[in-house]
């Protein structure tokens, strides 16, 4: 089947915001290999679905028709829904993929959950008379029991089997990748490598075990938090059925917050939750949540946040969160051999080119003159360009991570709560556990980091000693 006459340069341009356009050619290129892997029969379905669009459909609109078809690409396009890198219209059309009314029959869902759990009628199990929701992989519909009442999330037919083939089709697409990135001009960044972490963890999608494990931490992680809802596990648990409390709310980004201070007090709430949380955690292994897109976080009517779906998660090592830490205090103090050094802990264990990586952090220090103070976004950034032009590798917890952040970043601004929100955030909850922790600081030894925020009394000293420093070259190049 000749993709190349429906997918092509040309046809993707459009959707790509100006500074992006050049890469249209290897995303067509990726996308016509990835469809040409795929089985005849489904080839053919997804043909069969384009044919009969009316002629006049918007190529944004026929791609998320495309993404519906294939779970790969369904999630890609969650991921995508907010990048501002893409054109209004798409954004638009994919923002649809983060919640979908069901379409598997009422039949099917109860013939699965009679497959994993024995007879729902012998249980005392009611189904409701149609399912709540659908996502890429999965179903959810409510029931009642004995005890009360909640949701089953279940696995889609032949889901398993599909997710398999579609990523080993893009560990494919990234060795293809590999070998035509002087052709197709594109960075030369290891695809097939990358594509292998994604697939890596993209597999946990339809591993309902391993997200109720993530449940379990989750509502561990946040039984504090007044004002964060994870939803409670109920016994009908298997691989391939996850049964849970039935929670009330609505997209996040549904509620048009009408003022400022309601688009700030979103703004810090997802952040504390959902990035502070696991930076600035104390335990050895922080959770966090790997697909914050608006449809996993829903709002409650008293104003807590619901955080649901956790087939994809990640966890942040102490030596992680305190070489982004220290990443960004070196930035603060200008000190580009700091922050080649903790760029450097974060990699994969690759080798790494130490001159080419002390160029781009001079670059961005550079770029960020005295006026401007970094924050994770920025590091964000250096790490992007790092991967880009020095070969650093980071592992796939924080490529989530990564991911995880660029994700709550669009969704802030589509609330309204402007550039720099989330690091304003970030900064005002370090700023609080500095200060929780400073009667424990005169106990401590002075390189001991065991604190939220990984900075010892001498890396504070430190600050202190250089701040009168940084002032002096701020006013030298003002005036």
């Amino acid at each position: 089947m000749i993709w190349q006459t429906l997918i092509n340069e040309a046809t993707l341009q459009p959707l790509l915001s100006a500074g992006y356009a050049r890469f249209a050619r290897p995303i067509s290129e990726a996308l016509v290999a990835f469809l040409s892997g795929l089985p005849l029969t489904a080839q053919q379905e997804i043909m069969a679905v384009q044919a009969a669009l009316p002629g006049t459909t918007s190529t944004a609109a026929r791609v998320r028709r495309l993404a519906l078809q294939c779970p790969v690409l369904h999630k890609l396009g969650q991921a995508l829904a907010r990048d501002r890198r893409l054109d209004p219209a798409l954004r638009r059309e994919l923002r649809t993929l983060e919640t979908l009314p069901p379409t598997v029959p009422l039949e099917t869902i109860r013939a699965a959950l009679d497959r994993e759990l024995g007879s729902l009628d012998r249980l005392g199990i009611r189904l409701d008379t149609r399912a709540i929701a659908e996502a890429s992989v999965a179903v959810v519909i409510g029931y009642q029991d004995g005890q009360g009442s909640g949701v089953f999330k279940v696995l889609k037919p032949g889901i398993e089997a599909r997710l398999a083939l579609e990523l080993a089709l893009l560990q494919r697409v990234g060795t293809l990748l590999d070998e035509r990135c002087d052709a197709l001009r594109i960075p030369k960044i290891g695809y097939e490598g990358v594509f292998r972490q994604v697939r890596e963890k993209l597999q946990d999608e339809v591993r309902l075990d391993i997200e109720q494990h993530h449940l379990t931490l989750a509502a561990d992680q946040y039984a504090g938090f007044r004002r964060v809802q994870v939803p409670r596990l109920h016994a009908y648990c298997t691989a391939r059925v996850t049964a849970m409390e039935r929670v009330t709310g609505r997209k996040i980004s549904e509620h048009g917050q009408s003022d400022l201070r309601n688009r700030h007090d979103a703004a810090r709430l997802l952040a504390s939750t959902l990035l502070s949380q696991p930076l600035f955690s104390t335990d050895a292994q922080a959770l966090f949540h790997g697909d914050p897109h608006a449809g996993n976080l829903l709002l409650a009517p008293d104003g807590r946040l619901i955080l649901i779906d956790w087939s994809l998660a990640g966890t942040l090592r102490q030596r992680d969160r305190e070489a982004m830490v220290h990443a960004v205090l070196g930035a603060m103090l200008r000190d580009e051999r700091l922050v080649v050094e903790m760029l450097t802990m974060l990699c994969d264990n690759a080798p790494i080119e130490k001159g080419a990586l002390r160029a781009v952090v001079r670059e961005a220090l550079g770029r960020l003159g005295y006026a401007r103070l970094p924050g994770f976004s920025w590091l964000v950034e250096l790490l992007d360009t790092a991967v880009e032009r020095a070969g650093l590798t980071a592992r796939a917890d924080l490529l989530l991570f990564r991911k995880a952040l660029h994700t709550l970043n669009n969704l802030v601004l589509d609330i309204g709560d402007g550039e720099g929100a989330i690091d304003a955030a970030l900064f005002g909850v370090f700023a609080q556990k500095l200060i929780t922790e400073w009667p424990q600081r005169w106990l401590a030894a002075p390189d001991s980091r065991a604190f939220a925020t990984r900075l010892s009394n001498l890396d504070l000293a430190g600050l202190m000693l250089q701040y009168p420093v940084l002032a002096a070259r701020f006013w030298t190049r003002v005036l």
